[in-house]
């Protein structure tokens, strides 16, 4: 498979304008077509005023492109396995919910593993320490996750180096693992999928009791301690239409740090449940008034595939040489079971700890690894190439995957379309774009974005070039609260 090319500039349709973004330059702009036409034929710079301003920035070379890393790996998260085993049977798992194995990681490879990212840490010169505990359910093996835990604090303090130790887990633990997590967590993310008529039916006990009283109550305990808390809900074909108001009672409730709002990822599970995934037009539209939701309460709304804050070559740890260990010692650089890899031709493990608690990283396999962010032909045409990077590389961009986008790319170039024109200072024109049905598919459905290969035929010339500025009269950067 070839590299794709990736590209610095696009041009998008939003009604009867163009969106401008430059990522690697923190530029968006909207402006009319014949703007669009100068701006693509290099007659902006010739011109005066802003567009001449917002030409010459999108043809300057960026120098912070980010690119695969080299040389020595040198972790940016060490990410723990205590087990794979879990305590809910969720309607739309296919990571095998109470069914999965419960071997739990012994204490040596857990030791090992933590001494091991602290070399690393310490011998690149890296002032932090991260470290994310996934699942299963983490919690299921507390012991395993209090030695890494007292561990990673040891060695921070010796080398210097600030920890931040986060993880994930369905709210189903007891009131004493809330209390470690109120001391010694920078951050947990709870699953949290709405009111208890939605919660209950998507994530129930083995035995299809409801749990959402005990995540109420964990999540209450947690909202009142020291730590970052982010609810994350799974939004279905049957929620899409409450997602503002779930998104709403969640922070009216519990004031958290923030709400991930993530769409149904359809399996063999969630098939058997009867459940589907939402609508990818509906999700954006409903997506776009969630994030208002988020203007009134001051409590962010994310959505992971429309990161804009940064320009980044993945949209997960893999081909960041992020390190995660599994409950019996193999190394990887994804959490997903192995065998979902090999469902889709890849192999993702990168080492290993062996018997004599020595961690062993495979150069060729962590090469392989890092160039799987290059590797995805479907997103050499996308605007959101750096900001989405394609989704997941095992359900979304995986080798031999087809070119043509899917609901989670359509409603990705939405939802990133709408919140790049929010921070430009055109909410107006995202609301009028989530509203008319045509627009978004035009937008959804728009065959090639970057401005630098942009056929003529696709930018009619209506009225005079002039752009069409967010309040200030010049570009505004892309990012959410940065200065223009």
């Amino acid at each position: 498979m070839h590299r794709m090319t990736r590209h610095g500039v696009f041009l998008v349709p939003v009604l009867d304008r163009w969106l401008a973004f430059a990522p690697l330059h923190g530029v968006a702009a909207v402006v009319n077509a014949a703007a669009a036409r100068d701006l693509r034929r290099g007659a902006a710079v010739l011109s005066n005023g802003a567009l001449a301003d917002l030409g010459r920035v999108l043809r300057r070379v960026p120098s912070n492109a980010p690119c695969p890393p080299d040389g020595e790996a040198c972790p940016p998260l060490l990410g723990i396995i205590p087990t794979r085993g879990c305590n809910l049977a969720c309607a739309y798992c296919d990571f095998g919910g109470s069914s999965s194995a419960h071997t739990t990681m012994a204490p040596s490879i857990a030791v090992a593993a933590v001494d091991w990212m602290a070399q690393r840490m310490r011998d690149a010169g890296r002032r932090s320490y991260r470290v994310h505990f996934f699942g299963g359910e983490p919690f299921l093996a507390p012991e395993i996750v209090a030695i890494v835990v007292h561990r990673v604090r040891l060695l921070a303090d010796r080398h210097g180096l600030a920890p931040y130790v986060d993880g994930s887990t369905s709210g189903v633990i007891d009131a004493g693992v809330c209390e470690f997590i109120g001391d010694y967590f920078s951050g947990i993310a709870v699953s949290l999928d709405g009111p208890p008529e939605i919660h209950n039916r998507l994530r129930p006990r083995s035995g299809g009791q409801p749990t959402f009283d005990h995540v109420n109550r964990t999540v209450a305990r947690l909202s009142e301690m020291p730590v970052e808390l982010c609810l994350r809900a799974c939004i279905t074909e049957d929620s899409v239409e409450e997602l503002e108001h779930v998104v709403r009672w969640m922070i009216d409730t519990y004031r958290p740090s923030a709400v991930n709002i993530e769409t149904l990822t359809p399996g063999v599970a969630s098939r058997r449940a009867g459940l589907k995934a939402p609508d990818p037009y509906r999700f954006a539209a409903r997506c776009v008034s969630a994030y208002k939701v988020a203007d009134d309460t001051g409590v962010p709304v994310v959505y992971s595939a429309a990161e804009r804050e940064r320009a980044r070559l993945s949209f997960c740890p893999v081909g960041t040489d992020a390190v995660i260990v599994s409950p019996d010692g193999r190394v990887s650089a994804c959490y997903l079971r192995p065998e979902d890899w090999r469902s889709r031709g890849l192999d993702l493990d990168v080492g290993g700890i062996d018997t004599e608690g020595t961690v062993v990283i495979d150069r060729g396999a962590l090469g392989r690894v890092r160039e799987l962010p290059l590797l995805k032909p479907r997103c050499a045409r996308c605007f959101c190439q750096w900001t989405c990077a394609g989704g997941c590389h095992i359900n979304e961009t995986y080798p031999g995957c087809a070119v043509d986008y899917t609901p989670f790319c359509v409603q990705t170039r939405i939802v990133t379309a709408c919140l790049l024109l929010r921070d430009a200072g055109c909410g107006e024109v995202a609301d009028a774009l989530v509203s008319d049905q045509r627009a978004m598919e035009r937008l959804a459905c728009h065959w090639w974005d970057p401005f630098d290969s942009i056929g003529d035929e696709n930018v009619p010339v209506t009225g005079e070039a002039s752009p069409v500025w967010p309040r200030g009269g010049e570009p505004r950067r892309a990012q959410s609260g940065s200065p223009p």
